[in-house]
């Protein structure tokens, strides 16, 4: 009997062991994937932040006027500020160069993303999760080429689309004019701009990219917004949102909305598998919308009949 009992408890000893090295084994397994996927995010992290992807360098270089036509679109792009007294904002715009200095008030900052002016008398574009707050300041150059700093009105938010429409009493310098975004294809190579780089007092950094995919034309239930998505593999970073994306030529075709990772990206990422530097992260999508022009027109001629 006692024999018996000796070899039941050395079997039920051993099989804890077993056990214990198996749950060791694991969180050993654990540990160190979450370590990888961990570093492998950072770095991923950093090469959008830094942008690390074509540039526009050789653009520059071999099509120099298209490159002067870009730099130019990107100073027309205005700065949009939440919690705007917490903010103070100064800015150059000379021939050569551009930038905004955005300096907080406290410790906590506020939101920053950008605008993007479609008309002479003070209509923006921008992203509709850029507009949560009821205290907003639109900061831009205007066409005297003085950087004004005034509160911005809301006129519409979009439901489903990531679009919103706000004014701001200034005529800013030179607006853009949409171009059609469903006309791009696969392939398109676009400039994304915004302002993440006002955070280091930089001026704003330019990436360039390709386009992936178009939507069709899209509607939200409610009838009102008429709109397309381009998924494009430049590198967007947080104060990029509601700024342009371009054409090469300078041409607006998109507001930038949001960047996400594909399941497959999250899984090479786990695994520490970098991307080509046309591609520095393997699975990431930016994506901006495209409004139909026809629509955001009418919309701004129903708020200038309505404010008259």
């Amino acid at each position: 009997m006692d024999a018996a009992i000796a070899k039941k408890t050395g079997v039920w000893i051993g099989a804890r062991r077993v056990a214990s090295g198996v749950v060791a084994v694991l969180t050993v397994a654990l540990v160190t994937g979450c370590g990888v996927y961990g570093a492998a995010m950072t770095r991923s992290q950093r090469v959008l932040r830094e942008r690390r992807g074509p540039s526009l360098a050789e653009l520059e270089r071999s099509e120099p006027e298209r490159g002067r036509a870009i730099r130019k679109a990107v100073s027309r792009t205005g700065l949009l500020l939440e919690h705007a007294k917490e903010a103070s904002v100064a800015g150059l715009l000379t021939e050569h160069e551009m930038k905004f200095e955005v300096s907080w008030k406290n410790e906590a900052r506020g939101a920053l993303s950008a605008a993007v002016p479609i008309t002479r008398d003070g209509y923006f574009l921008t992203a509709a999760h850029c507009v949560n707050m009821e205290s907003l300041t639109l900061v831009a150059f205007d066409a005297k080429r003085r950087l004004v700093n005034l509160p911005a009105r809301v006129v519409w938010k979009g439901e489903e689309a990531d679009l919103a429409l706000v004014h701001a009493e200034m005529r800013p310098l030179e607006p853009f004019g949409l171009a059609d975004g469903s006309a791009l294809t696969a392939g398109t190579r676009v400039v994304i701009a915004g302002w993440s780089g006002a955070i280091k007092n930089t001026a704003p950094p330019l990436a360039a990219g390709r386009v992936r995919q178009v939507s069709g034309w899209r509607r939200e239930k409610s009838g009102v917004a008429i709109w397309c998505d381009v998924e494009h593999d430049a590198p967007l970073n947080q104060g990029d949102s509601g700024g342009p994306l371009l054409t090469l030529d300078g041409g607006l075709v998109g507001i930038n909305s949001q960047l996400g990772f594909e399941f497959g990206g999250m899984w090479r990422a786990l695994l520490g598998i970098a991307g080509p530097l046309e591609e520095p992260f393997a699975g990431y999508n930016g994506l901006a919308v495209c409004p139909d022009a026809g629509w955001v027109m009418r919309m701004v001629e129903a708020d200038r009949a309505r404010v008259r």
